[in-house]
Protein backbone atom coordinates (compact mmCIF):
# COMPACT_ATOMS: atom_id res chain seq x y z
CA UNK A 1 0.00 0.00 0.00
CA UNK A 2 3.17 2.64 -0.33
CA UNK A 3 3.74 4.52 -3.04
CA UNK A 4 6.16 3.26 -5.75
CA UNK A 5 8.13 5.76 -7.82
CA UNK A 6 7.35 6.60 -11.02
CA UNK A 7 9.55 9.27 -12.90
CA UNK A 8 7.77 9.09 -16.80
CA UNK A 9 5.70 10.92 -18.49
CA UNK A 10 2.17 10.57 -17.89
CA UNK A 11 0.71 9.02 -21.32
CA UNK A 12 -2.74 10.92 -20.44
CA UNK A 13 -6.07 9.62 -20.56
CA UNK A 14 -6.87 6.44 -22.60
CA UNK A 15 -8.74 7.04 -25.98
CA UNK A 16 -11.74 7.44 -26.85
CA UNK A 17 -13.36 4.64 -28.88
CA UNK A 18 -14.58 5.90 -32.11
CA UNK A 19 -18.20 5.41 -33.10
CA UNK A 20 -19.46 1.46 -33.19
CA UNK A 21 -21.87 -0.15 -35.04
CA UNK A 22 -25.15 -0.50 -32.89
CA UNK A 23 -24.89 -4.41 -33.74
CA UNK A 24 -22.39 -6.63 -34.53
CA UNK A 25 -19.39 -4.74 -32.13
CA UNK A 26 -17.53 -7.32 -30.35
CA UNK A 27 -15.15 -5.85 -27.49
CA UNK A 28 -12.00 -7.47 -26.62
CA UNK A 29 -11.58 -9.63 -24.51
CA UNK A 30 -8.84 -11.94 -23.03
CA UNK A 31 -9.79 -14.83 -22.99
CA UNK A 32 -9.42 -15.31 -19.25
CA UNK A 33 -11.89 -18.45 -18.17
CA UNK A 34 -10.97 -19.85 -14.33
CA UNK A 35 -12.02 -23.00 -13.91
CA UNK A 36 -15.24 -23.19 -11.70
CA UNK A 37 -14.25 -24.60 -8.22
CA UNK A 38 -18.08 -23.67 -6.39
CA UNK A 39 -19.38 -25.61 -4.08
CA UNK A 40 -22.35 -26.89 -5.34
CA UNK A 41 -20.02 -28.04 -9.29
CA UNK A 42 -23.54 -28.58 -10.74
CA UNK A 43 -24.49 -24.53 -10.96
CA UNK A 44 -21.18 -24.05 -13.00
CA UNK A 45 -22.82 -23.97 -16.19
CA UNK A 46 -25.15 -21.27 -15.05
CA UNK A 47 -21.71 -18.99 -14.09
CA UNK A 48 -19.83 -18.73 -17.37
CA UNK A 49 -17.25 -16.14 -17.86
CA UNK A 50 -18.34 -13.14 -19.00
CA UNK A 51 -16.82 -11.18 -22.47
CA UNK A 52 -17.83 -8.16 -22.59
CA UNK A 53 -18.97 -5.07 -20.43
CA UNK A 54 -22.82 -4.79 -19.93
CA UNK A 55 -23.87 -1.12 -20.61
CA UNK A 56 -27.44 0.02 -20.69
CA UNK A 57 -29.66 2.36 -22.05
CA UNK A 58 -27.12 4.93 -23.15
CA UNK A 59 -25.67 5.36 -19.16
CA UNK A 60 -21.93 5.29 -20.83
CA UNK A 61 -22.33 7.28 -23.93
CA UNK A 62 -19.76 9.82 -24.73
CA UNK A 63 -17.51 8.57 -21.66
CA UNK A 64 -16.14 5.05 -23.35
CA UNK A 65 -12.49 4.97 -23.51
CA UNK A 66 -10.19 2.04 -24.35
CA UNK A 67 -7.72 1.36 -22.42
CA UNK A 68 -3.72 1.91 -20.90
CA UNK A 69 -1.66 0.51 -18.46
CA UNK A 70 -2.68 2.00 -15.04
CA UNK A 71 -6.36 0.91 -16.06
CA UNK A 72 -4.97 -3.26 -16.73
CA UNK A 73 -3.10 -2.41 -13.35
CA UNK A 74 -6.44 -1.80 -11.74
CA UNK A 75 -7.94 -4.67 -13.02
CA UNK A 76 -4.58 -7.05 -12.36
CA UNK A 77 -5.22 -5.75 -8.46
CA UNK A 78 -8.98 -6.83 -8.45
CA UNK A 79 -7.60 -9.89 -9.48
CA UNK A 80 -5.15 -10.31 -6.89
CA UNK A 81 -7.85 -8.91 -4.39
CA UNK A 82 -9.60 -12.54 -5.23
CA UNK A 83 -7.02 -14.64 -5.51
CA UNK A 84 -5.75 -13.65 -1.38
CA UNK A 85 -9.52 -13.80 -0.22
CA UNK A 86 -10.97 -10.16 -1.11
CA UNK A 87 -13.69 -8.73 -3.11
CA UNK A 88 -12.88 -8.37 -6.72
CA UNK A 89 -11.75 -4.45 -6.81
CA UNK A 90 -8.64 -3.09 -7.21
CA UNK A 91 -8.19 0.69 -7.49
CA UNK A 92 -4.46 2.57 -8.99
CA UNK A 93 -4.17 6.42 -8.05
CA UNK A 94 -1.35 8.64 -9.83
CA UNK A 95 0.65 11.28 -8.41
CA UNK A 96 0.97 13.88 -11.81
CA UNK A 97 3.47 17.00 -11.89
CA UNK A 98 1.39 19.99 -13.14
CA UNK A 99 3.88 21.23 -14.52
CA UNK A 100 6.00 18.18 -16.32
CA UNK A 101 2.79 16.13 -16.53
CA UNK A 102 5.19 13.25 -15.30
CA UNK A 103 3.70 10.38 -13.01
CA UNK A 104 5.68 10.91 -9.70
CA UNK A 105 4.92 8.19 -7.89
CA UNK A 106 1.42 5.84 -7.74
CA UNK A 107 -0.52 4.10 -5.01
CA UNK A 108 -2.29 0.21 -6.30
CA UNK A 109 -4.44 -1.15 -3.80
CA UNK A 110 -7.59 -3.49 -3.64
CA UNK A 111 -10.90 -4.06 -1.24
CA UNK A 112 -10.05 -5.21 2.29
CA UNK A 113 -13.80 -5.35 3.55
CA UNK A 114 -12.77 -9.39 4.55
CA UNK A 115 -10.02 -8.93 6.08
CA UNK A 116 -10.09 -5.55 7.78
CA UNK A 117 -13.62 -6.61 9.07
CA UNK A 118 -14.46 -2.69 7.60
CA UNK A 119 -17.65 -2.48 5.64
CA UNK A 120 -15.77 0.85 4.10
CA UNK A 121 -12.83 -0.69 3.00
CA UNK A 122 -13.78 -0.70 -0.39
CA UNK A 123 -10.83 -0.48 -3.07
CA UNK A 124 -11.37 2.95 -3.81
CA UNK A 125 -11.52 4.31 -0.29
CA UNK A 126 -8.19 2.08 0.50
CA UNK A 127 -6.40 3.71 -1.86
CA UNK A 128 -7.50 7.42 -1.20
CA UNK A 129 -6.53 6.68 2.47
CA UNK A 130 -3.40 5.48 1.40
CA UNK A 131 -2.10 8.02 -0.56
CA UNK A 132 -3.33 11.11 1.38
CA UNK A 133 -1.97 9.39 4.69
CA UNK A 134 1.47 9.24 2.78
CA UNK A 135 0.95 12.55 1.06
CA UNK A 136 -0.16 14.11 4.36
CA UNK A 137 -2.84 16.19 2.37
CA UNK A 138 -6.73 15.96 2.10
CA UNK A 139 -7.01 17.87 -0.79
CA UNK A 140 -5.78 15.20 -3.80
CA UNK A 141 -7.09 17.46 -6.61
CA UNK A 142 -3.70 19.93 -6.04
CA UNK A 143 -0.98 19.47 -3.98
CA UNK A 144 1.09 22.11 -3.17
CA UNK A 145 4.73 21.20 -2.64
CA UNK A 146 5.16 23.02 0.74
CA UNK A 147 2.22 21.06 2.37
CA UNK A 148 3.08 17.64 1.07
CA UNK A 149 5.20 15.40 3.16
CA UNK A 150 6.57 13.63 -0.02
CA UNK A 151 9.15 15.43 -2.58
CA UNK A 152 7.48 16.84 -6.13
CA UNK A 153 9.23 18.47 -8.62
CA UNK A 154 7.04 21.24 -9.48
CA UNK A 155 5.11 23.71 -7.56
CA UNK A 156 1.80 21.61 -7.85
CA UNK A 157 0.60 18.28 -8.59
CA UNK A 158 -2.84 16.34 -8.69
CA UNK A 159 -4.09 13.13 -8.52
CA UNK A 160 -6.32 10.80 -11.07
CA UNK A 161 -7.76 7.40 -9.93
CA UNK A 162 -8.17 4.00 -12.08
CA UNK A 163 -10.96 1.65 -10.83
CA UNK A 164 -11.47 -1.19 -12.11
CA UNK A 165 -14.95 -1.04 -11.89
CA UNK A 166 -17.68 1.51 -11.43
CA UNK A 167 -17.23 3.22 -7.85
CA UNK A 168 -20.28 2.60 -5.83
CA UNK A 169 -22.10 5.84 -4.61
CA UNK A 170 -19.89 5.39 -1.60
CA UNK A 171 -16.61 5.59 -3.20
CA UNK A 172 -17.75 7.99 -5.82
CA UNK A 173 -18.64 10.56 -2.90
CA UNK A 174 -14.82 9.64 -1.16
CA UNK A 175 -13.35 10.40 -4.93
CA UNK A 176 -15.37 13.58 -4.84
CA UNK A 177 -14.41 14.08 -1.77
CA UNK A 178 -11.08 13.69 -2.05
CA UNK A 179 -11.30 16.72 -5.10
CA UNK A 180 -9.48 13.89 -7.78
CA UNK A 181 -10.98 15.38 -10.85
CA UNK A 182 -10.42 12.78 -13.32
CA UNK A 183 -11.79 8.98 -12.54
CA UNK A 184 -11.45 5.65 -15.17
CA UNK A 185 -13.39 3.25 -14.55
CA UNK A 186 -13.53 -0.50 -16.07
CA UNK A 187 -16.71 -3.26 -14.85
CA UNK A 188 -19.33 -1.45 -14.55
CA UNK A 189 -22.53 -1.42 -12.19
CA UNK A 190 -24.24 -4.13 -14.20
CA UNK A 191 -21.26 -6.41 -14.28
CA UNK A 192 -20.92 -5.92 -10.95
CA UNK A 193 -24.56 -6.98 -10.31
CA UNK A 194 -24.39 -10.14 -12.56
CA UNK A 195 -25.19 -13.57 -11.57
CA UNK A 196 -22.81 -15.03 -9.59
CA UNK A 197 -20.77 -11.54 -8.57
CA UNK A 198 -24.19 -9.99 -7.03
CA UNK A 199 -22.55 -6.19 -6.04
CA UNK A 200 -25.40 -4.41 -7.04
CA UNK A 201 -26.07 -1.14 -6.08
CA UNK A 202 -29.92 -0.52 -7.43
CA UNK A 203 -31.32 -0.40 -4.15
CA UNK A 204 -28.74 2.07 -2.87
CA UNK A 205 -29.23 4.62 -6.09
CA UNK A 206 -33.17 3.80 -5.23
CA UNK A 207 -33.19 4.68 -1.54
CA UNK A 208 -30.85 8.02 -2.34
CA UNK A 209 -33.36 9.22 -4.80
CA UNK A 210 -36.40 8.86 -2.07
CA UNK A 211 -37.48 11.49 0.77
CA UNK A 212 -36.44 10.01 3.99
CA UNK A 213 -39.58 8.60 5.15
CA UNK A 214 -39.92 6.71 2.20
CA UNK A 215 -36.47 4.68 2.38
CA UNK A 216 -36.62 1.44 3.19
CA UNK A 217 -32.59 0.40 3.93
CA UNK A 218 -32.01 2.51 6.63
CA UNK A 219 -34.55 3.68 9.07
CA UNK A 220 -33.38 7.86 9.79
CA UNK A 221 -34.89 10.32 12.24
CA UNK A 222 -34.53 14.26 12.39
CA UNK A 223 -33.46 14.72 15.71
CA UNK A 224 -34.05 18.22 18.19
CA UNK A 225 -31.82 18.45 20.72
CA UNK A 226 -30.58 22.40 21.84
CA UNK A 227 -27.08 21.71 21.49
CA UNK A 228 -27.48 20.33 17.91
CA UNK A 229 -25.43 23.61 16.52
CA UNK A 230 -22.98 24.03 19.20
CA UNK A 231 -20.43 22.36 16.78
CA UNK A 232 -21.17 24.07 13.91
CA UNK A 233 -21.39 27.24 15.39
CA UNK A 234 -18.20 26.95 17.20
CA UNK A 235 -16.55 26.08 13.64
CA UNK A 236 -18.08 29.01 12.08
CA UNK A 237 -16.79 31.45 14.34
CA UNK A 238 -12.78 29.87 14.91
CA UNK A 239 -9.83 29.70 13.14
CA UNK A 240 -9.59 26.57 11.36
CA UNK A 241 -8.59 24.78 8.24
CA UNK A 242 -11.24 24.54 5.69
CA UNK A 243 -11.44 21.19 3.42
Amino acid sequence: MEAIPWGKPYEGDPEPISAKPLFGYVQPWNGFDPECTIQNREECHLLPSQTANIKVAGVYDGIEVGGNRWMEMAAEEALLSVRNGGGPFGAVILQIDDQSNHVIRYWRNHNHVPDWHDPTAHAEVSTIRAAARELGVFDLGNIAKGQSKMSQPGARSHCVIYSSAEPCPMCYSAIYWARIPRLIFAATRYDAAAQGVDFSDEALYRELGQPYAERQGVKASQSTVPNSLDAFNLWKRKTKTSY
